[in-house]
């Protein structure tokens, strides 16, 4: 489904990604993993085209471009096909969590307001947020808000949805249920790329693995690939200083 090469991004005089190729496959759950300052929600940002690479080529389907000289409609294109649940939240302070939801629905995809609004309602509900649909974000607590933010993207059904951090804000209670709604998206056909510090999380639901150092990809493979039997000794010394994540796996 989804076929990048050569992706470099630099701020200033800082290279974050120093030409990175990825593909992925449709349906599959891919977990991007490395430590803080690596480039991977700069990557995330790049397959999003909310940062233009100085390099690249991107495929995504039947469409195919240069990203150093990528037009305003591919950009369109892409972003109609894709989702994305950002680390910030990034909803409508004025709106509640129910309109939050359905606005793209209403004014990207123009749905009538009753579809909308059912839509919306039932990915609230998959969320466990059935009793905060009219809440506004200011009454919502950092996890609920993050929880509308996930809502909001599975509800635009795109045929990709990129997640960076997505269980960072959530309460310990309700990681297990927005992991099996992210599953079930997965089950019906959708193409997941998730940015996670959280590595019981990425072991649990991805089905390849990528570890970016360095704006560098290091390694990449299966989840027991990377966190059982890693081949680099960087990736080795990663994972060894994760707390806890040996006992998970055993």
């Amino acid at each position: 489904m989804l076929q990048v090469e050569g992706i470099k991004k630099r701020f200033h005089r800082n290279e974050v990604l120093k030409g990175i190729d990825i593909t992925v496959q449709s349906g599959q759950v891919v977990g991007i993993i490395g430590p803080s300052g690596s480039g991977k929600s700069t990557l995330l940002r790049c397959l999003n085209l909310l940062e233009i690479p100085e390099a690249g080529h991107f495929t995504f389907g039947n469409l195919s471009f240069d990203m150093a000289q990528v037009k305003k409609q591919e950009i369109l294109d892409v972003r109609r096909h894709t989702a994305m649940v950002f680390q910030q939240f990034n909803l409508f302070k004025y709106k509640t969590a129910r309109e939050n939801v359905m606005e793209g629905l209403v004014v990207v995809q123009k749905q009538p307001y009753t579809e909308a609004r059912e839509r919306a309602e039932y990915y609230l509900r998959k969320v466990g947020l059935a009793d905060r649909m009219s809440y506004y974000p200011a009454q919502l607590s950092g996890g609920q808000q993050q929880r509308v933010a996930i809502a909001r993207a599975m509800a635009l059904q795109p045929q990709i949805i990129l997640f960076d951090e997505p269980t960072s804000a959530l309460d310990p209670e309700m990681i297990g249920e927005v992991l099996q709604v992210i599953l079930d998206v997965a089950k019906a056909g959708n193409t997941l790329i998730i940015v996670s510090h959280e590595m019981n999380f990425v072991y649990e639901i991805a089905g390849h693995v990528i570890f970016i150092d360095a704006g560098l990809i290091l390694e990449q493979g299966s989840p027991r690939d990377i966190f059982v039997h890693p081949r680099k000794d960087r990736t080795r010394h990663f994972i060894s200083r994760i707390a806890g994540f040996t006992d998970y796996v055993i």
